[in-house]
C-alpha cells in the first residue's frame, strides 16, 4: 500500500467517524428531551423506557430485513450507508409534526431505528475495507464517534432551547450533513470483497460457524448491558441529585453528567482499540466486561449519593462501550470474507433486540426495589460474556483474532 493510500485510510476513517457522531445523535434525541416530553405527553416510566425500546425495535427489524436479503454485501456499502442516514433523518424531522402525539412520535421514532440499522454495521464495513492491520484501533474509534454522537443531544438540552421540536430538527439536520460528507469525501477501500448474491443459505453459514456463535453470545451479554445503562442512567442521575439536593433543578447535573459519560466512553473505545491490537481481543474484553460488571453492582451501594455515583458511571461509561468495537473486530477476522455485512448486521440486530428485554427490565425493578437497585440486575450480561470469550479462545480459529494474539 502506497503513502498516499496510508493518507486515504486515516481521512476516511475521520470523516466516517464525523458522519456517525452526526446520524447518533439521532438515537437519543428523544431521550434527551425527556423532561420537556414527560410533562407535555404526562409520560410514565413505562413510557419514557418506550422510547426508547421503539427505536430499538426498529433498528433491530431493519437489522434482520437487511440480513435476511444480505444487503449490506449485494448493494454498494457506501449506497446503503447514504440511503439508510437520509431517511432516519427524515423519519426523525417528521415527529416534530405531530401535534404532540405519543402514539405517532413512536412511529416515527420507531422508522428513525429501521433506517439507522443500515448506518452503524455499513461505517463498519466501510472501515473494515481499509484497515487490515489496526483494525481494532480504527473501529475503536469510529465505535468512539457513534458514542459521542448518542451523548450530543445531552448537550443540545443544556442550551436553554425550551421547544423539543428544534431540539429533534438540529439532531436531523446533523444526520443529513453526516450523509453528505459520505457522499462527497468516502469510498470503499483495496480490501473490499466482491459482492455476493442473495442467498438465505448465507445466513446458515454465518449461523453454523461455531466461533461466531460464541461472539455473538458474548456480544449478547454485552448489549445486556450497554444500553439499559445508557437508557437510565440519567434519570438515576435526576433522582440522585434530587433526593440529595431538594428543590434544587438537577438539569445541568444529569445532561452534563450524562454527556460526560458518553465522552468518556468514546475516549476509551479509541484507546481500547489501540491496546486489543497489541495484546488482544478478547483478553481486552474479558477485562472491560469485569469492570461494568462490578461497577453495575456498586453503584446501587452509592446511589445516596449523587457525586459518587456519577464518579461510580463515569467508570462504568469508560468501561462499558470499549469492548463494543472489539466484538466488531472478531467477526470480521472469523467470518467468511463475502459475508461481512451480513454478518455484522445479524450480531448487532440479535444484541440490539436483547437489549430492549433488559431496558424494559429496569422500570420493572424500580418499581419493586426503588431507583438504587435499578442497574442491580445487569451484571449477570457481563457474566456471559465472559464465559462466551473464554470458550472462544480455546477454539482453533481463535487463531484469526488480531493476528493470533487472540
Amino acid at each position: 500500500m502506497g503513502v498516499n493510500q496510508k493518507k486515504s485510510k486515516y481521512f476516511i476513517l475521520w470523516i466516517l467517524s464525523i458522519a456517525l457522531v452526526f446520524s447518533f445523535a439521532l438515537w437519543f434525541s428523544a431521550n434527551a428531551i425527556i423532561p420537556q416530553l414527560a410533562l407535555l405527553l404526562e409520560l410514565s416510566k413505562f413510557d419514557i423506557g418506550l422510547l426508547s425500546v421503539i427505536l430499538m425495535l426498529g433498528f433491530v427489524i431493519g437489522g434482520l430485513t437487511s440480513t435476511l436479503l444480505n444487503l449490506p454485501d449485494i448493494i454498494k456499502t457506501k449506497k446503503v450507508l447514504i440511503f439508510s442516514g437520509f431517511l432516519a433523518a427524515i423519519f426523525n424531522f417528521l415527529a416534530i409534526f405531530t401535534d404532540s402525539s405519543f402514539l405517532l412520535i413512536m412511529v416515527f421514532r420507531f422508522f428513525t431505528g429501521f433506517f439507522l440499522a443500515g448506518v452503524y454495521p455499513t461505517s463498519i464495513k466501510i472501515t473494515a475495507t481499509w484497515f487490515k492491520e489496526k483494525r481494532g484501533l480504527a473501529i475503536g474509534i469510529l465505535l468512539g464517534a457513534l458514542t459521542l454522537g448518542s451523548g450530543l443531544p445531552y448537550l443540545f438540552n443544556l442550551s436553554n432551547v425550551p421547544d423539543w421540536k428544534i431540539l429533534l430538527s438540529i439532531s436531523s439536520l446533523l444526520s443529513v450533513l453526516g450523509a453528505f460528507l459520505i457522499i462527497i469525501f468516502v469510498s470503499e477501500g483495496p480490501y473490499n470483497p466482491q459482492k455476493t448474491k442473495f442467498n438465505l443459505k448465507n445466513l446458515k453459514v454465518i449461523i453454523k460457524n461455531k466461533g461466531m456463535r460464541l461472539v455473538t453470545y458474548s456480544y449478547i451479554g454485552h448489549m445486556w448491558e450497554l444500553y439499559a445503562m445508557w437508557v437510565w442512567i440519567p434519570i438515576l442521575l435526576k433522582f440522585s441529585f434530587e433526593m440529595y439536593y431538594p428543590g434544587r433543578n438537577s438539569l445541568v447535573f444529569f445532561s452534563l453528567g450524562t454527556f460526560s459519560i458518553f465522552l468518556i466512553g468514546a475516549i476509551f473505545s479509541s484507546l481500547g482499540g489501540l491496546i486489543s491490537d497489541k495484546y488482544g481481543r478478547t483478553k481486552f474484553n474479558i477485562i472491560m466486561l469485569s469492570i461494568s460488571a462490578t461497577s453495575s453492582i456498586l453503584i446501587s451501594f452509592v446511589y445516596l449519593n449523587p457525586w459518587l455515583t456519577l464518579t461510580v458511571a463515569l467508570i462504568w461509561g469508560a468501561t462499558i462501550i470499549p469492548d463494543s468495537p472489539q466484538y466488531s473486530s472478531i467477526v470480521i477476522e472469523l467470518s467468511n470474507k463475502k459475508l461481512v455485512g451480513t454478518a455484522l448486521t445479524l450480531q448487532t440486530a440479535v444484541g440490539f433486540f436483547l437489549a430492549i428485554i433488559s431496558i424494559q427490565l429496569v422500570p420493572l425493578v424500580v418499581s419493586n426495589f426503588g431507583w438504587q437497585y435499578a442497574f442491580s440486575f445487569l451484571f449477570i450480561g457481563p457474566l456471559l460474556g465472559i464465559y462466551s470469550l473464554v470458550k472462544l479462545r480455546k477454539l482453533p480459529e481463535s487463531k484469526k483474532i488480531a493476528n493470533g494474539l487472540k
